[in-house]
């Protein structure tokens, strides 16, 4: 198989990925109902929804593919190739199309000889991957075919739009307490399967009822929009970063102890003070956090969670300075 071009935005479009929570999450039933309906309805032994990560091709729905195929290399996919383009991807028959020929699913079973993935987006325009058809013998779909596959597609975009809404903080596009705590729970799983650390930091913008009743809600809300910037730009895009609650917020670090967390947590103070250097007097920001590593003591999310803010309050405040 011939080396796949990466698409220009790939750095944005794999972060807007990650922070969607669609990858590694067990099956849902409003995709399986999908590629249910889509495999019936076009007469395909396969048909599945997939999400193109960093390394892999992740399969989000599929009816027709064994468990063994949910996740697979991604450069010897065929939705690799989708997302570089904008149109539907359709190959009439793999044994003619020398990027194909080689590629796992063609040479061996089930032997793929029909393709088609129209791409799917999520709700800020990143492409996630494909919704897409296979037949084990080459064939052609009508317009109106192809057509009703784009139907397909825009509904699994509006699933998208209906889980971002529903688990994302609309004032800063973080994780909503609802959306942190489903990915927390099955992030923490996976930990404790592979035996890595994994450390929570709390984080608190101290001066935000300070800002409210100085300059009114406005400027408390674009205070937390713009903590939400530092965050972001602080730390890694396999953290889960959340907003739990007005001026409080949580990360999940992923594959770190307490140490490494304490760095991460040190590099935001630096960050911060870099806003604040450059930000008006009323502008700066003031963070108090803590971080609690997940072992026996602190065994459940919720426990983490509280041994964090509970640490956070005796921590010494970061991106204070004199006479703020």
């Amino acid at each position: 198989m011939k080396t796949v071009k990466t698409p220009p935005n790939e750095t944005e479009r794999l972060a807007s990925l990650k922070a969607s929570g669609l990858l590694d999450t067990g099956p849902a039933e409003r995709f399986d109902r999908l590629t249910r309906l889509a495999k019936h309805l076009f007469d395909v032994p396969v048909a599945l929804l997939s999400l193109v990560d960093e390394n892999r091709l992740w399969l989000k729905a599929c009816d027709g593919l064994d468990a063994a195929h949910r996740e697979m290399p991604r450069d010897t996919s065929f939705c690799t190739h989708t997302l570089l383009q904008d149109s539907p991807l359709i190959v009439p028959d793999t044994h003619d199309d020398t990027r194909f020929q080689t590629i796992p699913l063609v040479a061996n079973a089930p032997h793929i000889r029909f393709y088609i993935g129209y791409p799917v987006r999520l709700p800020d325009g990143g492409q996630a991957g494909a919704f897409c058809l296979m037949d084990t013998e080459p064939r052609e779909l009508t317009p109106q075919q192809i057509s009703l596959l784009g139907d397909f597609a825009a509904i699994v975009e509006d699933e998208f739009a209906l889980l971002n809404a529903a688990t994302h903080d609309e004032l800063t596009g973080l994780l909503n307490p609802r959306g942190f705590h489903s990915l927390a729970a099955y992030a923490l799983s996976a930990h404790r399967r592979r035996g890595e650390f994994m450390t929570l930091g709390f984080i608190t913008l101290d001066n935000y009822q300070d800002i409210v009743a100085g300059a009114g809600q406005e400027a408390g809300d674009n205070a937390l929009r713009d903590l939400t910037r530092v965050l972001k730009g602080a730390f890694r895009d396999s953290d889960l970063l959340a907003r739990l609650d007005h001026n409080q917020f949580v990360i999940l670090f992923a594959d770190t102890d307490e140490k490494g967390a304490w760095i991460a947590m040190q590099y935001l103070a630096e960050r911060v003070e870099e806003f604040n250097s450059r930000a008006r007097r009323d502008g700066s920001l003031a963070v108090s956090w803590g971080v609690a590593q997940h072992d026996e003591a602190n065994g459940s999310l919720e426990q983490l969670i509280k041994t964090a803010d509970k640490r956070a309050y005796s921590a010494k405040p970061l991106g204070k300075r004199a006479g703020r």
